[in-house]
C-alpha cells in the first residue's frame, strides 16, 4: 500500500468555517387564535353532522338492508352480475376506455334491470 503523508492531508481542500446559527425565537400562537372544535361528541353516529353526507347518498333510510336481503336471497343472480362485472371490466380496461370501473358498474346495473329481474 502506498503511504499517506500525513501533513499533505487536506492541503487541498480550502478550510471551512461553520457559522454558527443565532436561535431564532419561535413564535407560538396564541390560545386565542387557535380554532377549537366544537362538535358535539356522541355515541349515536347516525346524529353527527358528518353523517349527513352518508345520508344524501342513500336514497332510503333501509336501502342497506334491503341490498344486503336480497343478495343473500338470491345468491346466483349476484354471481351473474358480479361475473359480468368482470368481464366489462376486463374488456373496457383492455380497449383503454376512459373509467372502465364506472363504465363496467352502469353496464352491470343495466344487466341486471333488464336480465335478471
Amino acid at each position: 500500500m502506498r503511504e499517506i503523508n500525513q501533513n499533505n492531508i487536506g492541503s487541498n481542500f480550502p478550510k471551512v468555517e461553520l457559522k454558527k446559527d443565532k436561535p431564532q425565537s419561535a413564535e407560538m400562537p396564541k390560545v386565542e387564535d387557535v380554532v377549537t372544535d366544537k362538535t358535539p361528541v356522541t355515541d349515536d353516529l347516525s346524529l353527527a353532522p358528518e353523517a349527513v353526507i352518508g345520508r344524501s347518498q342513500v336514497n332510503k333510510a333501509d336501502s342497506i338492508e334491503a341490498d344486503m336481503k336480497t343478495m343473500l336471497d338470491n345468491p346466483n343472480t349476484v354471481k351473474k352480475a358480479v361475473d359480468f362485472f368482470d368481464v366489462a371490466y376486463d374488456q373496457l380496461k383492455a380497449k383503454g376506455s376512459e373509467n372502465p370501473y364506472e363504465k363496467a358498474a352502469a353496464l352491470t346495473s343495466a344487466f341486471k334491470d333488464e336480465l335478471l329481474n
